[in-house]
Order: C-alpha cells, then sequence, then structure tokens
C-alpha cells in the first residue's frame, strides 16, 4: 500500500503507526504528479488547491482510493470526476478548525459589541465616542447558527457559556440535541429573532447567495451578520444595501465575494463593518489536530476501518 504526502508532515509518526505503509513525501506538484501514477493514498497536508486542476490528478492516480483535504472547504474538489472516481474525500473540517473558527466568530462579534472598530481604527483617545457609548453585552442575547457542524457546534459552547440563546439552523434538525435546531425551512423564522446571525456553512448550490435581499429584510435592524464559512453564501451588494440604509446594524466577515475585496469597495470605509482576510483558519493548533486526524485515518485504512472527517462528495460536504 503506497502513501504519498504533499506538505508538512511527521513522517516518522506516521510510519511508526503504520509500519508496512510505503510511505512517500513530494515538495511540488510536478513531483506530487509523477509519484502517483500507483498511490493508494494522496495527503495533501499543505493548504491551497491543485494547480494543474484536481481532475487531472485523480487521471494521472487510477489506483487512488483516498485523498485528503488539509482546508474544511472542499468546494474547489468537488467534480464529477470525483463522483464518478468512488475515491474518499477526508478534509480537515469537525473539530479540526471548528474551535478557531468559532474563536475568530466571536472576535468579529465582540469588536462591533464592544466599540473596538473606531479607537483601531482613528488611533484617537474618545471615550464619548458613539461606538464606546453604544456598548453592549452579548449575555441575554440570541444567535442564530447558519450551519451545524464542527463549527457550529464549537459557536454553540461558546454562546452559552456568554448566557446567549441559541437556535442553529441545520439539513437535519437532531430533536434531542442540547440547543435548539431548526430545518433550513425555518432560516426565515431564525432571522426575525436573531441578534446575531453567524454563517459556517460550505458553498454549495443551495447555500450560494442564500444571503440576499430578502433575508436581510427579515433581520432585525439591530442584528450583526458574521460570516466565517464562504463569501458566496453572502450576496455582497445586497449586504452593502442593507448596510448603508440600515437594515441590519453591523457585519463581521473573514469571507466574501470577490476575495480580495478591492480596496476602493465601499464596506472598508463603513464603522460598522469588520473585515478580515480569510485568516479565520490560521492557527498552529490547528495544523497539529489534522495530523492527528490523518494519521489515525491512516491506521484506520490501512485495518479497513471507516474514516473520520469524510466527506459526502454529493452534498459537498
Amino acid at each position: 500500500m503506497k502513501a504519498v504526502v504533499i506538505g508538512p508532515f511527521d513522517m516518522k509518526r506516521a510510519s511508526e503507526a503504520v509500519p508496512r505503509l510505503n510511505l512517500i513525501q513530494v515538495h511540488n506538484e510536478t513531483d506530487l504528479f509523477e509519484k502517483s501514477h500507483d498511490a493508494d493514498i494522496i495527503l495533501q497536508m499543505n493548504l491551497g488547491w491543485i494547480r494543474n486542476g484536481f481532475p487531472a490528478l485523480l487521471k494521472a492516480s487510477p489506483k487512488l482510493k483516498w485523498f485528503h483535504c488539509s482546508s474544511a472547504g472542499v468546494d474547489p474538489l468537488i467534480c464529477q470526476e470525483l463522483i464518478d472516481s468512488g475515491v474518499s474525500l477526508t478534509c480537515a473540517k469537525g473539530l479540526t478548525i471548528g474551535p478557531l473558527l468559532a474563536e475568530h466568530a466571536f472576535a468579529l462579534m465582540l469588536s462591533l459589541t464592544r466599540g473596538l472598530v473606531e479607537p483601531i481604527s482613528t488611533k484617537h483617545w474618545n471615550s464619548q465616542s458613539i461606538s464606546a457609548q453604544g456598548a453592549y453585552e452579548l449575555g441575554g442575547k440570541t444567535i442564530g447558527l447558519v450551519g451545524f457542524g464542527g463549527t457550529g457546534k464549537e459557536l454553540a459552547i461558546r454562546a452559552q457559556s456568554f448566557g446567549m440563546t441559541v437556535i442553529a439552523i441545520r439539513r437535519s434538525p437532531d430533536l434531542k440535541s442540547n440547543f435548539t435546531e431548526w430545518g433550513p425551512d425555518r432560516l426565515f423564522d431564525m432571522l426575525e429573532v436573531a441578534d446575531f446571525v453567524v454563517i459556517s456553512v460550505p458553498d454549495t448550490p443551495e447555500t450560494r447567495h442564500m444571503f440576499n435581499s430578502e433575508a436581510f429584510l427579515k433581520m432585525k435592524d439591530t442584528a450583526i451578520l458574521i460570516n466565517v464559512g464562504r463569501g458566496k453564501t453572502v450576496e455582497t451588494n445586497a449586504l452593502l444595501k442593507a448596510l448603508s440604509e440600515k437594515q441590519i446594524f453591523g457585519a463581521g466577515l473573514d469571507v466574501i465575494d470577490p476575495e480580495p475585496l478591492p480596496e476602493s469597495h465601499p464596506m472598508w470605509e463603513m464603522d460598522n463593518v469588520v473585515i478580515t482576510p480569510h485568516i479565520a483558519g490560521n492557527s498552529r493548533e490547528r495544523a497539529q489536530r489534522n495530523e492527528t486526524v490523518v494519521i489515525g485515518n491512516l491506521k484506520r485504512f490501512y485495518n479497513g476501518l471507516p474514516l473520520q472527517n469524510t466527506v459526502d462528495v454529493n452534498l459537498g460536504y
């Protein structure tokens, strides 16, 4: 059994975990294509995408049975060739990335509720500013979570610690959950009552432009939108209009469509908007968790057991 690894990886630890595995590490895409012709496994341990295209890699590795992607979102990999191949796809979703996306979402949220945007941008001491005087607490507020996978659950745990009421929107609600879970058909019901709306869903045909003009009209005019999922979930022009016309109070965005957002875009100048450059997934700890999951999956694969963090290629996550 042969596995090809690209990117940083503890080869010694992996070899000790699965001694009989032929494990080869490459350092560029050319070598990846060359060494994968007889590979059973490809582990992409670095972030980024196959420059020559994932279908081309699938074609170059006809024996491939499992591909691991170290990103949480896998939308660039979903293609008919993958669906037809029967190759198992795993990624860095769930607890690998959930904690840091949840922390970043709260950082965006708190920067708006605690009046941090103005003093950071102006570098001026003004305790009587509108943002300083308008600061408020999270306790007692309602947070609506759009997506209740690994990130959504980590968000819910943190929200509960702040004393917030949690309503989660997910494809298949769990009636035995410790949190209130509603199906997608009740998205607008949630928007009408939520003080904060946090998006962590992947980019799929069902989620693309889920947040449009109609959705923003359903939200409270005091509500804050947070997006740490995928930029295409939100219609950017509709969001700009909602913010400009005060249909909603503010937005914290780690992802946006397009990326990067042009420097001339008016949202950069808005005091009620915080934008970070798609960095919510950054942390040293994430890489360690990702590697631990991969090595555990190498053992499972070798022993014929189901893999963790698998992607349903028909659903896209």
